[in-house]
């Protein structure tokens, strides 16, 4: 008896490079990958915002990125 492969999707963030504006703020990129039982993609994306730190940028794009993983 064949057992059914299962449909499932996994996903994580991962925080690619920190960028310093002309005017000293940060930002960071982040990428969401998705791997499914058939086929992958990811999402790109950047904190939205005026950070002060190259830490707050981080915490921004990974508080993004989990907010557009949680309204999949």
């Amino acid at each position: 008896m064949a057992t059914p492969m299962l449909d499932y999707t996994k996903r994580w963030i991962e925080l690619r490079r920190r960028e310093q504006q002309a005017d000293g703020t940060w930002s960071c990129h982040y990428v969401i990958f998705e791997f499914g039982s058939k086929a992958w993609k990811c999402k790109k994306g950047r904190s939205d915002g005026i950070f002060r730190t190259p830490e707050e940028a981080e915490v921004a794009a990974l508080r993004q990125a989990q907010e557009i993983i949680d309204s999949l």
